[in-house]
């Protein structure tokens, strides 16, 4: 009689364990929201990414995640205060993140340069002469030197 049940129950346990991921309907609305925003990201549209992920801050509050998605978008639009302040709190949240450490460094190296020329432009007037491009570099080693 245990036979009969087990030979029964086998294949849908099976069924189970082979299943990837909870069913649609247990999915929540905030993963859906930060999908959306994702995909709009990708197209470029960042005022439909950011109010997706707006909403989906709403629905899973204090996600660090979307918070930092939601500093990308701010930053894509210029607003780099808002940018900052959620970068900081995405990595308050969760301080072992290295892709919200990595994208909060490269964006305070920015900001920062940003704010040193919007200061240096007030106090003279002009603006500093930019660093030339890497490839536009003029070739400062010796001739014998080992290449880079």
């Amino acid at each position: 009689m245990i036979r009969i049940r087990l030979r029964r129950l086998l294949p849908l346990l099976l069924l189970l364990a082979l299943l990837p991921s909870p069913p649609p309907f247990a999915r929540d609305k905030g993963s859906d929201q930060m999908e959306f925003g994702v995909q709009a990201a990708k197209k470029g549209l960042w005022r439909e990414a950011l109010f997706r992920w707006e909403k989906a801050l709403k629905l899973s509050p204090g996600n660090p995640r979307i918070l930092n998605n939601l500093a990308v978008a701010h930053e894509t639009g210029g607003n780099f205060q808002k940018a900052e302040e959620l970068y900081k709190e995405a990595l308050r949240q969760s301080p072992g993140d290295r892709d919200i450490k990595q994208n909060y460094e490269l964006f305070s190296a920015y900001y920062k340069e940003l704010l040193a020329r919007e200061a240096a432009m007030e106090e003279g007037g002009e603006e500093p002469p930019a660093a030339p491009a890497p490839e536009t570099q003029p070739e400062e080693r010796p001739a014998d030197a080992p290449p880079r």
